[in-house]
């Protein structure tokens, strides 16, 4: 009964997602000349709907397949929309409003699988060992594929001191892992510096109020060691407001434009520096897959207008803009109306920040390399920091399969 309801579970979202799809596909690429897109989308929509209620094995319920349906779309448009049917709005305004905790993480959602962005920093998730790219397969025993996003999160939470069970595959490892996770209140570490010669390491957790004030403090401190080169590490920052992101840039760029932000119906302000430039030296920006949010926007301005390298992987695209848009059947669409690009006019919403220079890890590589106490991203970071020029190790990359490569150096 289990495996025949997880089985319908799936054809309702795949149903849904495949008409999504296609109708958008067709509104992309209409053919014939003179037809309406919209009108050639809808009755492609239609023909989806109308064969699957008649030629599927069980019997089909209407309401749950354009249910499935709506919940496509949001899928297909990026990882962090969602759609709230009618029927749920209720139990999605109490989950809103509860002041639950859950235990620190950031959720996304692809192709219906929930995975973790990455987990907050400082939180009892990170503690207990989650990592970015993890999917989360079941909470408190109960299998998540296919929930809408906010159903997802709303298992996460629960009252304070309590815990949750989370079912997770580390992807790329084919490793499952079982966790009981804490739901409790945490502060996000502050940033911290050290000194490996000539060169200042800034790590920075997450991008908050405090970061300015302590950006400033090491630029003083390197000022007084006469250093000059300064690597800010903001792997697997995320948390803060897009607008902590302006005062910690202008310390590094000077007055002027951090962030623009374009949408197709609001006006939405840019995001500007006032503040003066302090620090004048060579800056290399440490990212990865978990940097998300202030810390794209803040990594993609001094690289934009301080001269900053990028060094490590692409980031999350998370400098997002989201509202709640109701719709006229009583459901809810949550979804990405803006996104923020960098001085230049690189899209930091849904694509992210591709770093100048990439360095490769793979499924596994990071617990080896912690163990030997190597980070390769930060060896390539502080190379660069000294040397610009530095040639980079690794003679080719070979393809063997879709996500996946070989490094032969």
């Amino acid at each position: 009964m289990t495996r025949m309801k997880s089985n319908r579970a799936r054809l309702l979202f795949f149903v849904g997602s495949l008409a999504a799809l296609v109708s958008i596909r067709a509104v992309a690429s209409p053919e014939g000349p003179g037809r309406d897109p919209a009108s050639r989308a809808l009755s492609i929509f239609s023909d989806v709907f109308a064969l699957t209620r008649s030629n599927y094995v069980e019997p089909t319920d209407q309401k749950a397949l354009l249910t499935g349906a709506y919940d496509g779309m949001s899928d297909a448009l990026d990882p962090f929309s969602y759609y709230v049917a009618a029927a749920d709005r209720a139990a999605f305004k109490a989950q809103q409003a509860s002041g639950a905790l859950d235990p620190g993480l950031v959720i996304a959602r692809h192709s219906g699988y929930p995975y973790v962005v990455g987990p907050l920093p400082g939180s009892p998730a990170e503690k207990a060992g989650v990592k970015p790219g993890d999917l989360v397969d079941s909470i408190d025993g109960k299998p998540v594929r296919n929930w809408p996003l906010w159903k997802v999160r709303a298992a996460l939470e629960g009252p304070e001191g309590t815990r949750v069970a989370l079912a997770i595959v580390r992807g790329g490892e084919d490793k499952h892992v079982s966790l009981k996770i804490q739901r409790s209140r945490y502060e996000p570490p502050a940033p911290s510096t050290r000194w490996e010669k000539d060169v200042a390491i800034v790590r920075v957790p997450a991008l908050t109020r405090g970061t300015a004030e302590h950006l400033r403090q090491a630029i003083e401190e390197a000022g007084k060691k006469s250093v000059t080169r300064l690597v800010i590490d903001l792997r697997g920052a995320i948390g803060g407001e897009i607008s902590d992101a302006a005062p910690a840039a202008a310390l590094f760029t000077g007055k002027g434009l951090v962030a623009k932000a374009v949408s197709r119906k609001l006006q939405l302000p840019s995001l500007e520096a006032s503040g003066e430039r302090l620090w004048s030296g060579r800056t290399v920006v440490l990212i990865d897959e978990a940097t998300a949010g202030a810390a794209e926007v803040f990594a993609a301005a001094l690289h934009d207008r301080a001269e900053a390298t990028t060094v490590g992987e692409p980031t999350v695209g998370m400098a997002i803009v989201q509202r709640l848009v109701p719709t006229e059947s009583g459901g809810s669409l949550f979804m990405t109306v803006g996104r923020y690009v960098s001085p230049k006019g690189t899209p930091l919403g849904g694509k992210g920040l591709v770093p100048d220079d990439r360095v490769l890890s793979f499924a596994g590589d990071s617990e080896k390399e912690a163990r030997e106490g190597r980070d390769p991203i930060l060896e390539r970071g502080v190379e660069l920091a000294r040397d610009p020029r530095a040639p980079r190790r690794v003679a080719c990359v070979l393809p063997i399969g879709a996500d996946r490569v070989a490094v032969i150096v």
